[in-house]
């Protein structure tokens, strides 16, 4: 009662009124500090990963180097990779239409020209070279020992004629006809039961044992972990040896750290990691 009391005395008085008002002000200014706040929070925190982070979009057959490339890049500068990887002329296709990134590496010199000349890239630098191979599955069941084995009615997959390794196929394969002689690439094109894959999904289906042979990168074979034989092509009419082009998008938000990885990736230490994948030097 006595309680009751003094808190009727104490409402008469105004006293809890002007304490209860005078609470209501301090919530409102500490939500108000609150709601100012949460914009320079968002702010600060989408500036940092623009500045700490880039996107590289690279050659499919880039993949197992440049995941390793990125990590070590990682680890050696705190600055976050994000890859996204697939056949050259996609990812061409992707950036005329919009896509972000700060990096492209290509492996076919036209893509990356035709991106210069749009505006698209500024310039670019050759950076690795790569050598086309003959692969069957390890057993080999078809019993193919030297490229000429293809005439016979083998079950041949190569990638198709969109992507840069289709393109260095048939290359190669029409080199290979002042070798065998004429008709020798028409014959062998005739034995293809699959060409609308890039140069994974041809590695794939000769590990799967769905192909007797296939065309991929020596990169490639090395990736597949002893899965395959490795049939090597005649230098002096199928070799042939693609470079690959890296630079930086004119549109990247992170034109420093992107200069860097280029860096990074032309580096004693990127070319060591290329070679480990079966790249070679560039010449």
């Amino acid at each position: 009662m006595k309680i009751r009391a003094n808190t009727e005395k104490a409402w008469k008085s105004g006293r809890i009124v002007h304490q209860r008002g005078y609470t209501n002000h301090i919530m409102k200014a500490l939500i108000i500090l609150t709601l100012l706040s949460i914009p320079l929070l968002t702010s600060g925190c989408t500036t940092n990963n623009k500045e700490d982070s880039i996107t590289v979009l690279a050659a499919a057959s880039l993949t197992e180097a440049f995941q390793e490339l990125s990590h070590d890049f990682e680890a050696k500068y705190h600055i976050k990779v994000e890859p996204d990887f697939a056949g050259s002329n996609t990812l061409a296709i992707d950036i005329e239409h919009g896509a972000y990134a700060d990096v492209y590496a290509s492996a076919d010199k036209k893509y990356m020209t035709a991106l210069i000349k749009q505006g698209y890239v500024n310039k670019s630098v050759a950076f690795t070279r790569n050598k086309l191979v003959l692969v069957v599955p390890k057993a080999n069941p078809a019993n193919i020992t030297s490229v000429t084995d293809l005439r016979r009615n083998v079950k041949l997959v190569i990638a198709n004629r969109g992507v840069p390794v289709g393109i260095y196929t048939r290359k190669a394969l029409l080199n290979l006809d002042s070798i065998y002689g004429n008709g020798f690439s028409n014959q062998v094109l005739s034995h293809v039961v699959s060409d609308g894959i890039d140069v994974k999904g041809v590695l794939t289906k000769v590990v799967m044992d769905e192909a007797d042979a296939g065309f991929v990168y020596s990169s490639d074979a090395v990736t597949a972990n002893g899965k395959v034989k490795v049939i090597e092509l005649p230098e002096n009419g199928g070799g042939v040896f693609p470079k690959y082009y890296i630079g930086i998008l004119t549109g990247s938000k992170n034109k420093k750290d992107a200069k860097k990885f280029i860096n990074f990736v032309l580096s004693p230490e990127g070319k060591k990691i290329l070679k480990k994948y079966g790249f070679e030097a560039e010449k």
